[in-house]
């Protein structure tokens, strides 16, 4: 948990000087095992539990 935090600070502090507007929270989850997890780096990467490639989910 704390390094997902760490990651998620660290890849705003890199984009701050391109940001405009308001910043709203993302998801990424596993089409495959239903795991979700929020988006903490530019690059979403597999699931740890299966392999699968990770997707941003839509916002509801």
């Amino acid at each position: 948990m704390f390094e997902q935090a760490v990651q998620m600070s660290e890849a705003f502090r890199q984009s701050a000087h391109q940001m405009q507007g308001s910043l709203h929270m993302a998801l990424k989850g596993c089409p495959e095992c239903r795991t979700t997890q929020m988006i903490a780096s530019p690059v979403l990467g597999t699931c740890e539990d299966c392999g699968s490639s990770l997707v941003v989910l839509p916002a509801e």
